[in-house]
């Protein structure tokens, strides 16, 4: 092997990811969205990690346990900008998400949701929410493993029905008005 390859980010970046998957619980890439699963993110509340599946052209689905971050009904989450799970979040922004373990094994109810990247001048707010969830533990992981990534993408999970209960009541008020 050549030694100056370890030092890439590339290396590092792929040892870091199958380090990950090593990690992943293998009921992970089973998951299906819960029967009569609540309609909001209330059950994540004092949980550490979620379990996010996205999925491949092929309608394949990928698990990624992640840190996470509520506000106002959502979840606010971190990665790479050119990680695959961007990538598959830009082709098909439907995800289930669930709150997890740190491999990724549900311990709640899994409920689809949709998945936006956000723009520029929305991420120094994700970041902060995602902060303010871990404290300095966060930091830490910001300012060390976190950093085989060139640039960070910042991605909203909302509720299906939140946004159904949003469109309902956006039609009420254009009607009322």
């Amino acid at each position: 092997m050549n030694v100056l390859r370890v030092f890439t980010k590339q290396w590092w970046e792929q040892r870091v990811l199958r380090m990950y998957d090593s990690w992943r619980d293998p009921i992970t890439w089973h998951v299906k969205a819960t029967d009569g699963a609540p309609q909001n993110l209330d059950h994540f509340r004092r949980r550490r990690f979620c379990l996010m599946v996205t999925y491949k052209k092929n309608g394949d689905p990928v698990p990624s346990a992640m840190w996470f971050g509520l506000d106002n009904g959502r979840a606010y989450l971190r990665t790479g900008i050119d990680s695959l799970k961007v990538r598959r979040i830009r082709r098909n922004p439907n995800v289930l998400f669930a709150p997890s373990n740190i491999r990724g094994k549900p311990v709640g109810a899994v409920i689809p949701c949709v998945a936006r990247l956000l723009p520029d001048e929305e991420k120094p707010r994700a970041a902060k929410i995602i902060i303010d969830a871990y404290g300095i533990g966060r930091k830490v992981y910001d300012k060390t493993v976190a950093t085989v990534y060139e640039e960070a993408a910042y991605i909203e999970i909302t509720p299906v029905a939140l946004l159904e209960a949003e469109k309902a009541a956006a039609a009420r008020q254009s009607r009322a008005d």
